[in-house]
């Protein structure tokens, strides 16, 4: 995605983008099909199987109503090497009770038969699953239990059906792969992700609420060496900085779920905590994850911009935080940049009830670097120029509270009437 905004962190890159998503690195196979969840058709069940047993990590949503799958993997994914995930679209298996965490279980024991047993595995077939639809239905498990099954014969080294089977309200697939090296040693990243509405992530390991307040789906794959408790910390750094910083609506969704498997095919020299080998494969995590994170973010239901929103100046982290999720989720200030209107007067009003702490006459609004508000009032010479910027599909904005040296940035979107259009019905 071609943005004109800083994205912290990216300028630093000793890695290179390679086709496909969850199938680059080596050992990993996929496959997506057509069993019959979506009422409209189309492909809405995929299995992510690896080659060789997997060390996992995973960020889960902190909504306090789980669905049953992040319920689930909340319980196995420290549990056991995992074989793979199992996901399927068109319904959320949330608010579905025992049944539905039944149905869950279900689906990760009809994924663990399907798939041949290796020598590598001993019979440890362990699937994560995840799911993404409708709330409130339970799955229908004769569909599921035979796309599993056709999944399971159709596995390969081609991510594009896997990909798409993820997609619910989406508008294109989202994937992405990076190779590196690490000592000599190719190593590479493989992901695909989902999201479109529904969409303000705030997610951790243990699903507990952290100070952060349609679903998001992440599958990662990677074949470096590295301990489980590594890799967690690395996926906590890298959802940190992209899926936890992006809103298109303000809800956050039952079922987001982030899952990294780690199956060692590369072959490279364990990783040591705070060794130049670990810091080059955070780089190339975070970068490969606010890829897939923007990719939602542009696709969001009824949007037509993205927004890079800064701010700066805040007395402390927690002020930072409130203003500029306040403003990034206000319906108002969104509705305006979807006119093309800057309306620098609803962002100063969100900042003001946001409870974040500030000082007005040391306020600023930037747009694009030019200046639009100073100590808290308009500068008007640069009123058309701002409006030009809040035209185009991608701009960015820093206000500065002046009070202090926190900062935090959120990845947002306009408003449109298209957003209520897709919305007002399922």
């Amino acid at each position: 995605m071609k943005s004109t905004f800083h994205v912290p962190g990216s300028t630093f890159r000793r890695f290179r983008f390679i086709p496909d998503g969850v199938c680059a690195p080596q050992g990993f196979l996929a496959s997506g099909v057509e069993a019959g969840i979506k009422k409209d058709g189309g492909k809405d069940l995929a299995l992510i199987v690896s080659e060789e047993l997997c060390i996992s990590a995973g960020t889960f949503t902190t909504n306090s109503v789980k669905a049953a799958p992040v319920l689930f993997d909340l319980q196995h994914i420290r549990r056991h090497p995992i074989r793979g995930i199992v996901v399927n679209s068109g319904n959320a298996n949330a608010c579905t009770g025992q049944q539905g965490f039944r149905n869950a279980k279900v689906m990760s024991e009809l994924a663990g038969k399907a798939i041949p047993v290796t020598s590598c595995d001993h019979g440890n077939q362990s699937f994560l699953v995840c799911s993404t639809g409708r709330i409130g239905r339970q799955l229908p498990m004769e569909k599921i239990t035979r796309g599993i099954r056709h999944a399971a014969t159709t596995l390969s080294h081609n991510g594009r059906n896997v990909a798409e089977a993820i997609m619910t309200t989406d508008t294109f697939d989202k994937q992405v792969a990076v190779e590196f090296r690490i000592a000599g040693c190719p190593v590479r990243i493989g992901a695909m992700a989902k999201g479109a509405g529904m969409i303000q992530p705030g997610m951790s390991a243990s699903g507990q609420r952290p100070a952060l307040h349609a679903t998001m789906l992440c599958f990662l794959t990677t074949d470096v060496v590295i301990s489980a408790g590594l890799l967690q910390e690395c996926l906590n750094r890298a959802v940190a900085q992209s899926f936890n910083r992006i809103t298109v609506d303000g809800d956050m969704s039952t079922n987001d779920t982030v899952l990294l498997l780690a199956n060692g095919r590369a072959g490279n020299r364990l990783f040591r905590a705070g060794s130049a080998a670990l810091r080059h494969f955070q780089v190339a995590l975070n970068e490969v994850t606010r890829s897939l994170a923007l990719m939602i973010v542009r696709d969001g239901e009824g949007t037509s911009k993205v927004i890079s929103l800064e701010v700066t100046g805040a007395a402390s982290a927690i002020d930072a935080e409130r203003a500029v999720r306040a403003i990034g989720n206000s319906t108002l200030v969104k509705c305006s940049w979807g006119g093309g209107d800057p309306n620098w007067g609803r962002i100063c009003d969100a900042i003001g009830y946001s409870g974040a702490r500030f000082n007005l006459s040391r306020l600023f609004v930037r747009y694009n670097d030019i200046l639009l508000v100073h100590k808290g009032l308009q500068v008007g010479r640069n009123l058309k120029r701002i409006h030009r910027i809040v035209r185009k599909p991608v701009f960015s904005i820093i206000c500065g509270l002046g009070l202090g040296k926190h900062r935090a940035i959120l990845y947002t979107t306009d408003l449109t009437e298209k957003y209520v259009e897709l919305n007002k019905s399922e």
